[in-house]
């Protein structure tokens, strides 16, 4: 009989341990921080009535080792073109792709698609497993092929990160390229929006731009559209530290799909996002933000416009934010944060309404966006046009708040004016090479990475 007693209560603190271990594991992540400020809380009048506000979302940082990680369903999608033997290019990515597949957990889910001019799933969407001598094989015999069919890799990838989707998994397809998109789909415009339709599927796409020669409009885009990452790798060299980069901040989601919503009041109206796209929906102005990792923060600032000639406080409008758990796939939707501006008609007053901290910051994002629009200026030929967009920059920047950032944002785009008169040929692997890190530098600032 006591024994029997004994026996019950193991049994009950068995099921007990195994409720509380399920219900750890079913937990929802950490709530997103949203934070939303004016860069001036006021609005002169008469006048055009727009206004600034900078909003940042915020991910909760983890240790950086847990165990209770999200499991991830990736698809690693190789350029295996002609050029890709050039500066050893596949062989680095073999590498890389050789510590991926080590670093990744038995239950974790792979798939590898090479494509040239064909498109191959070399690796179809499975377990990754414990005995992974097959799997290093197969990447050790990749070899350089022909064209670019970069819009099958792509689609090949969706298919099996789409067969490999499981509650609780992290979907996401990493895309790597050292050239041009010259077979299949080669619009960047309707690249990106397949991108973004895989993003709404719940599978994101990171990018990866290899040398001097690939297409950073479309990689930028295509990223961007599937909520993922783009990085440049002029260096063959970083393809490893890239992957590394790219796995860790997968293993350390906190937020998958990530949105702001902005919602006016009547009369007002939306004027624009500095440096990103956004869309209408409904009664709603919608800014993705892509995947999120734990300790990440991203900021954007958005353009209004109030509609009134009459002094005094005037709610604007409100913005939240809605994602996805990486655990649940649930969505969240947080509590909406009010936006109210005051119409002032004394100028004095209005000077003492900035925000510095949020000035400076909206001078520096307008500054590497301007950076950005000087670079595609050069590109087409017209570098005394993108002279006079970088002294635009320089402008806003002598008029924002003195800060380190500022400083450092002038010595950029003072630095590469002036390195504009000696690119004489722009075909020339130096010419190039700067131009795509001078963009990528402006996109990493604007993205907050």
């Amino acid at each position: 009989m006591k024994t029997t007693r004994i026996g019950k209560r193991i049994g009950a603190l068995a099921a007990s341990l195994a409720t509380l271990t399920l219900f750890a594991a079913c937990a929802p992540a950490a709530s997103l921080t949203l934070d939303v400020r004016s860069e001036n809380s006021r609005v002169l009048i008469p006048g055009p009535g727009d206004g600034s506000i900078q909003i940042q979302v915020i991910a909760p940082d983890l240790p950086p080792a847990r165990d209770d990680r999200p499991k991830l369903n990736l698809a690693l999608v190789i350029d295996r073109s002609g050029s890709m033997a050039e500066a050893r290019k596949l062989d680095f990515v073999k590498t890389a792709a050789h510590q991926l597949v080590d670093r990744m957990a038995p239950d974790d889910i792979l798939s590898i698609v090479t494509y040239d001019d064909q498109v191959q799933a070399l690796w179809p969407s499975q377990r990754v497993g414990r005995d992974r001598e097959a799997l290093h094989r197969l990447i050790t015999g990749l070899y350089p092929g022909t064209a670019t069919c970069l819009s099958g890799g792509l689609e090949e990838g969706f298919r099996q990160a789409k067969a490999g989707k499981r509650r609780g998994y992290l979907n996401r397809i990493l895309l790597l390229s050292d050239g041009l998109a010259n077979r299949g789909m080669t619009n960047r415009g309707e690249l990106r929006e397949r991108a973004a339709e895989m993003s709404g599927n719940g599978v994101s796409v990171s990018t990866f731009g290899v040398g001097n020669d690939f297409d950073e409009e479309l990689m930028t885009m295509v990223a961007g559209g599937g909520g993922g990452n783009y990085r440049y790798l002029g260096d063959p060299e970083r393809i490893v530290a890239a992957l590394e980069g790219e796995f860790h901040s997968a293993s350390r989601t906190a937020a998958v799909d990530v949105e702001i919503v902005i919602r006016l009041r009547r009369e007002c109206r939306f004027g624009s996002v500095l440096g990103r796209e956004w869309r209408r929906d409904g009664d709603g102005y919608v800014i993705r933000m892509g995947d999120l990792s734990a300790g990440e923060r991203r900021t954007v600032f958005a353009n209004l416009n109030v509609g009134s000639d009459r002094p005094g406080m005037r709610e604007v409008g409100d913005v939240s934010i809605r994602y996805r758990d990486p655990a649940t796939a649930r969505t969240i939707t947080g509590t909406a944060q009010a936006v109210s501006l005051e119409l002032v008609r004394d100028e004095r007053s209005y000077r003492e309404g900035f925000d510095r901290s949020v000035q400076e910051k909206r001078a520096v994002a307008q500054s590497n966006v301007l950076v950005q629009d000087a670079a595609r200026l050069v590109d087409q030929g017209r570098k005394e046009e993108a002279k006079r967009v970088l002294g635009q920059a320089a402008a806003g920047l002598a008029a924002a708040p003195p800060s380190p950032a500022v400083a450092a944002s002038m010595e950029q785009a003072g630095e590469y004016g002036r390195s504009l008169d000696a690119m004489k040929d722009m075909n020339a692997p130096a010419a190039r090479a700067a131009q795509k890190s001078i963009k990528y530098k402006a996109y990493e600032m604007l993205q907050q990475r």
